[in-house]
């Protein structure tokens, strides 16, 4: 019997990466491809991050390039819409070529095309959905999927080897256990408007803890200045970086006191399983509030805390962090509570959908 061929593609990474780790252990045998982004960022030029993660798992990974549907005018914006037929055109190519059982999508503007291309050639399509207002490309998606799954009926897949760390390993050398370790994330990508907050309180975060901060390609070089201004005894407390692999996000996830950061799907699905309290800071124009929502439910169940950035000063923020603190043990037991009933198996019950689906085609 053929085995399935999966076309994989969307713009949420970590859910679809958690999905073909969990393809790869229960159907070996099953193959895939993936259809992403090439840079960072349109115009960079700078590779990645999903490329290399999608390569590092043995899976080929196909580069596109294609526009988006922006919410507000500007001169790129006619560009940037007419790059769109152009991700169809290729996206069709890739398709025609390897022909797919079926795609699987995880949203957003680089899974559009695939999406329209798929439903030209009738291949069936499922798409995962983590957040509970669509956007416009997601929304487009969801009418032209077989199967639409939403985060609150499958759960955000997370990746298994967040829950079991490497005893041996450390994701810096930290010289020793003195002071508590504060994780502070703005996602993949980094947190501009978050990091520019973060840098002025290093000098007096520094003296209480050790800090890892995921800062995000675009902003090491300022990360890296702000380290320069501490004093001298104090720098090898603050430890910046660009990204961090599920590896390093388990070890730290394991010794962290707590987590600063945005409110994405990810994160917050994460933090609930693990049961790590946080504090959040939502991304203020997030679509329909969608990171106030997520941050609040976790809040409303007593493991984290929720500051609105448009009134958030830096003052305010050292405050917060301080509470916290001194409040850690509290914020913790209400964060395994909520871990004892958080699901864990979203990317399997994503697997069992494409098993269902793939079925119905063939007997169809």
């Amino acid at each position: 019997m053929k085995q399935p061929l999966i076309c994989v593609t969307g713009g949420h990474l970590t859910p679809a990466l958690a999905v073909i780790e969990e393809i790869q252990r229960i159907h070996p045998d099953w193959h895939m491809f993936f259809i992403g982004r090439r840079k960072t960022f349109e115009g960079a030029e700078m590779r990645s991050e999903e490329e290399r993660l999608v390569r590092a798992l043995g899976i080929p990974f196909y580069g596109l390039t294609t526009g988006r549907f922006q919410r507000s005018w500007s001169p790129f914006t006619l560009l940037s819409f007419l790059k769109i037929p152009f991700g169809v055109v290729t996206a069709f190519l890739w398709l025609m070529r390897y022909r797919p059982s079926i795609i699987l999508s995880f949203g957003g503007y680089i899974a559009l095309p695939v999406v329209l291309a798929g439903k030209i050639l009738n291949i069936p399509v499922i798409t995962h959905e983590q957040t509970t207002d669509l956007g416009l490309s997601n929304r487009i998606i969801a009418r032209m999927a077989g199967r639409v799954l939403l985060a609150r009926d499958v759960g955000v897949p997370i990746r298994r080897a967040l829950f079991s760390p490497l005893g041996e390993y450390h994701f810096s050398l930290l010289p020793d256990t003195e002071f508590p370790i504060l994780y502070i994330t703005g996602g993949s990508t980094g947190a501009q408007s978050l990091n520019a907050l973060i840098y002025p309180l290093l000098p007096a975060l520094s003296k209480s803890f050790y800090i890892i901060h995921q800062v995000g390609a675009k902003d090491m070089e300022n990360a890296l200045r702000a380290r320069d201004g501490m004093a001298r005894e104090d720098r090898y407390r603050y430890v910046p970086v660009s990204y961090i692999d599920v590896r390093e996000l388990s070890w730290i996830y394991h010794n962290t006191s707590f987590l600063i950061g945005r409110s994405g799907a990810n994160t917050t699905a994460e933090v609930a399983a693990l049961g790590i309290p946080a504090l959040f800071i939502p991304l203020p124009w997030a679509a329909d509030d969608e990171q106030k929502k997520n941050a609040q439910s976790l809040g409303d169940k007593g493991m984290a805390a929720v500051l609105d950035q448009r009134t958030l000063t830096g003052e305010i923020l050292l405050t917060q962090i301080n509470i916290m603190m001194k409040s850690i043990h509290h914020y913790k037991k209400k964060a395994m509570e909520v871990a004892k009933h958080y699901p864990r198996d979203g990317a399997s019950r994503v697997v069992k959908a494409i098993k269902e689906s793939i079925a119905m085609t063939n007997n169809s």
